[in-house]
C-alpha cells in the first residue's frame, strides 16, 4: 500500500524536470534556423535554454536571429567556419562550468522537432543513468512517414557503420552510435570524456564521440517515442566536394582511432570498394564529375595527416 509520504516523493520525481541548454549551429542557413526555432517555441518541456551558434556566416544570419530572437535566444558570433565540431564545443565550453545545466541537446538547425520531444528524451536519460547520450527516432522532413536515422551499430569485422534506418517500438540501448542531429549528451559525459574531435570539422566526429562514451561504460541510446524531422544535407549537399572529401578522409581517421589492427586489412578492401569504388560510380551516375577529385584529396590528406578544416 503507498502511503501519502511515497506518493509525494514519485511526485517529486516526475516534476523536477532537470536543465538543458540547446545548441544550435547556423552556417548560411538563417531561414532553416528560424523554422527550427519556431517549432522549438512550441515544446512542453519547461526548463531549458537556447543559444545559437552563428559559425561565421557570409551574411548577416546573426543579426537576423538575434534581433527576432532577442527574448528567446543567446546568439555567440564566430569569425570564421569552425565546423560542426568546433562549433558546438565552443557552445557547451561556454556553459559547462555553470552548476544549474544537467544537459546538452546539440540540435542541427535543419531539423523542425515534435511538442514533447525532449520531454520524452529526458525522462529516459534520468531513468536510465546507464545512458550517456540519447537520440530521438529522426523521420525524413520531406518524407514523414520515412526513418532517416534511429543510430547503428559498427561491423566488428569490417569497422563499417550500419545505419538503422527503422522505428522501434521500445528505446533501443545497445548501439554504437546515434545520428549528430540531436543528441541529448549527459553534462557528467562531457566532464569524463571532453568534446567533439575537432580533427573531424564536420562528418564522423558524433560517431568517434559515442564510440568514447562507450569506452567508458556509457550506453548510447535512441529513444523512438521522442520525434524530430532533418531536412538532410542543408549545410553540405550530398555527394558535393566538400561532402565527399570529408565523408571519405573522416572514415579513415575515425578508424585510425579506433579500429583493431586485425580489422586494417579488411577495413581497407571495404573503405576501397565503398568510398573509392562506390562515391566514383554516384558521382558519374549523377554527373557530379567536380566532385571526383574529392575523393583522391580526402585519402591524400589523411595519408599526411591533414585533418580540421579540409582543403576544399
Amino acid at each position: 500500500m503507498k502511503t501519502k509520504e511515497s506518493i509525494e516523493i514519485k511526485r517529486k520525481k516526475i516534476t523536477k524536470w532537470p536543465k538543458v541548454a540547446i545548441i544550435i549551429l547556423n552556417w548560411n542557413g538563417w531561414k532553416d534556423t528560424i523554422e527550427c526555432l519556431e517549432s522549438l517555441k512550441k515544446i512542453t518541456y519547461p526548463n531549458y535554454e537556447v543559444i545559437v551558434i552563428d559559425n561565421g556566416s557570409k551574411g548577416n544570419d546573426a543579426d537576423i536571429l538575434e534581433e527576432k530572437y532577442k527574448d528567446y535566444i543567446e546568439v555567440i558570433k564566430n569569425k570564421e567556419n569552425l565546423g560542426f565540431a568546433g562549433g558546438f564545443n565552443l557552445g557547451v565550453n561556454k556553459l559547462k562550468l555553470r552548476n544549474d545545466i544537467d544537459y546538452f541537446l546539440l540540435l542541427n538547425n535543419d531539423t523542425t522537432v515534435t511538442p514533447d520531444f525532449l520531454n520524452k528524451l529526458t525522462e529516459f536519460i534520468e531513468a536510465n543513468p546507464e545512458v550517456g547520450v540519447a537520440s530521438p527516432l529522426i523521420f525524413y522532413y520531406h518524407q514523414r512517414n520515412k526513418v532517416y536515422s534511429c543510430g547503428g551499430k559498427l561491423n566488428s569485422f569490417l569497422f563499417s557503420c550500419k545505419f538503422y534506418k527503422f522505428s522501434h517500438k521500445e528505446p533501443q540501448k545497445n548501439l554504437n552510435f546515434i545520428s549528430g542531429c540531436a543528441p541529448l549528451v549527459r553534462k557528467s559525459l562531457v566532464e569524463k570524456i571532453g568534446l567533439f574531435d575537432e580533427n573531424f570539422f564536420t562528418y564522423w566526429e558524433e560517431t568517434d564521440f559515442c564510440l568514447r562514451a562507450k569506452k567508458t561504460g556509457f550506453s548510447i541510446a535512441c529513444v523512438p517515442q521522442s520525434i524530430i524531422y532533418h531536412k538532410v544535407a542543408q549545410s553540405n549537399k550530398y555527394l558535393s566536394k566538400r561532402y565527399i572529401y570529408y565523408m571519405v578522409r573522416n572514415n579513415l581517421l575515425l578508424a585510425k582511432k579506433h579500429a583493431k589492427w586485425y580489422q586494417w586489412p579488411f577495413l581497407l578492401i571495404n573503405f576501397f570498394l565503398r568510398n573509392w569504388v562506390g562515391y566514383f560510380l554516384k558521382l558519374i551516375f549523377t554527373k557530379s564529375y567536380s566532385a571526383i577529385p574529392s575523393i583522391f584529396l580526402g585519402t591524400k590528406d589523411f595519408i599526411l595527416g591533414r585533418y580540421g578544416r579540409g582543403s576544399v
